[in-house]
Formats: C-alpha cells, structure tokens, sequence
C-alpha cells in the first residue's frame, strides 16, 4: 500500500519531471475548499503491482489511510478548476508540480500527470518545446525544466496527450469521514 502512496501523491520528486513557475492554470484563482464534485472516499489501485489504498478527500484536501498524514490545501498545495479539471499544484521549491485530476461521471477520478519515462524525456523535451517555452535553470548540480503555459496552452497540452492517466480513483463512499 504504502508504494503506491509513493508512487501516486509522493512521487512528486521524480527524477526528471517537468515543473512550473507557479500554481497551474495560471492567472486562475485558488479554491479554498475542495468542491463537492470531489469528497468522498476513493480506492487508488496500481495495476502494475495490484497494490490498493484507500484515499479520503474531504473539504480541506486528502488523507491517504496507509500513511495517515492530513495533506490540506494552503501554501504548498493548491487546487484549482478549470474547464472541467482540477488542477493540483505541490510547491517542490523552487519549482511547482502538477497533477491533474479528472471526475468522471460515474463518480471515480482519472488521475493524471505529464508523461515523464526518463528513457524518453529528450524526445519529451523535444515535442513539448514545439507548443510551449522550457525554460532549464540549475539548482545544487540538478537542471530543472520549467513551463509557464498559459491556461488555453495547458489545455492543448492535456488535448495533445503530454498528460496521460496514472491511476483510477475508484469511488466507494459518497462522503468522507470527518
């Protein structure tokens, strides 16, 4: 269980992923809560390893249960909506990581993130370039590669398939417990 939390919500330090500037889509304002759309109680299945776990969203962000560990929207994560997404920004600084969320209308999410295979991630850079500026900084001897899309640019991204769907968050309950 506790692989999957890390592969999932933890994985946020990727050895080689795109970041961003700032919260994702930019210029877009901040939820304070997260929206009803989303509360309740999801099992996060891996089909990789048949590894589960149970993850709980309620009004102030999500708790996965094998960790136990309340992670609530503020300063370093931020959700935002748009155009029917939700957009999941963790400050990593100096840089910003995005997951996508996508409910679906049976009541489960697609969990999405930016293809990051470190095998490909030249051919990656390279595509990506085409439809958006990287801008690479180096930080204690690690080069980043950062993107400061606009929000209809984000959106073609997702379109285009830079975005793919990491996991299936498998509705079970209607509303978390508090």
């Amino acid at each position: 269980m506790r692989k999957l939390v890390l592969l999932i919500f933890i994985a946020f330090l990727s050895c080689k992923e795109i970041s961003y500037k700032a919260p994702q889509p930019r210029g877009k304002t901040s939820l304070h809560e997260v929206p009803a759309a989303l509360l309740g109680a999801y099992v996060l299945v891996n089909d990789k390893d048949n590894s589960k776990d149970t993850l709980v969203i309620n009004s102030r962000g999500y708790l996965v249960l094998s960790d136990n560990k309340q992670k609530s929207i503020g300063d370093s994560l931020v959700l935002k909506s748009y155009k029917g997404y939700y957009f999941v920004s963790v400050n990593e600084n100096p840089e910003w990581l995005l997951r996508i969320l996508r409910p679906e209308g049976n009541g489960d999410i697609t969990f999405m993130s930016m293809k990051t295979d470190e095998s490909s991630f030249n051919d990656l850079l390279r595509n990506l370039s085409k439809d958006v500026t990287i801008d690479s900084v180096v930080i204690d001897n690690e080069k980043l590669y950062q993107i400061d899309p606009s929000p209809g640019q984000l959106l073609k991204l997702i379109k285009k398939g830079y975005f793919s769907e990491t996991s299936r968050m498998v509705k079970v309950k209607s509303q978390p417990p508090h």
